[in-house]
């Protein structure tokens, strides 16, 4: 193996951090500047994330490399082989923190450009044991009833669950809004003047291609609810 090449592909990867960032355009709209540093991040990660593979195995021969020398009793080239590993390891570790802190501002930036609220379209909802009517969602008839979204590629964070139904006297149960790690349980009360908002609490969202169920976890007769619509409110907002 050439030390060397290893040696200098760590140093090129340490000035990689020092890569400046693309300068906008003067009198350029702030969505246009997010949007080009957002790529830029995105460029700066990817390339990070397809080195650290390579990085690894490198270790993982200047390790043996070091032991078959120190066996064959050439302790200069096993010292040689440690330094070089000892270097190799700090710069696996810089690069570790580089790819964290990349991603932190991605996210960061992803956030910034979410709008104020966030709908998913009844219409794009898979329904089990539930059907579309007039605009709403409704017929959830038993527990399990459920309508799930695909995320569109959200950040991950917090999401304030904003749900706009109505219910009758003889309606109401209980449901759970689930991704695909964390829930939120609420009562679904009776609305008697009408359609009402309310608000469910924060949901940790920790895949934003993922998905988002509704489902019911209790009917008090024959159907939980009508749904009329579906809000997600980053908590950056």
């Amino acid at each position: 193996m050439n030390l060397a090449l290893v040696s200098g592909c760590c140093l090129w990867l340490g000035g990689l951090a020092l890569l400046a960032p693309a300068m906008a355009a003067p009198g350029a709209e702030a969505d246009s500047r997010r949007v080009l540093d957002l790529s830029r991040l995105t460029f700066q990660r990817s390339i990070l994330e397809k080195s650290l593979e390579p990085l690894k195995k490198h270790l993982s021969e200047l390790m043996l490399l070091e032991k078959s020398r120190a066996q064959a009793r050439d302790y200069a080239g096993a010292i040689e082989a440690r330094d070089l590993r000892k270097r190799l390891e700090t710069e696996l570790e810089r690069l570790d923190k580089e790819l964290l802190l990349l991603q932190t501002r991605e996210m960061s930036i992803q956030a910034s450009m979410l709008p104020d609220r966030i709908r998913l379209p009844l219409d794009k909802a898979e329904l089990k044991d539930v059907r579309r009517e007039g605009g709403t969602l409704t017929g959830w008839s038993k527990p399990g009833a459920q309508a799930v979204w695909k995320l569109d590629k959200l950040p991950p964070g917090g999401y304030e669950v904003i749900l706009r139904y109505r219910c009758s006297p003889l309606e109401g149960g209980s449901l759970a809004v689930q991704e695909s790690r964390f829930s939120l349980m609420a009562d679904v009360e009776t609305t008697l003047k009408g359609p009402q908002d309310k608000n469910l609490g924060t949901l940790k969202i920790t895949d934003g291609t993922g998905p988002l169920k509704i489902t019911a976890r209790t009917v008090l007769k024959d159907n939980l609810m009508h749904l009329l619509s579906v809000e997600l409110i980053p908590a950056s907002k």
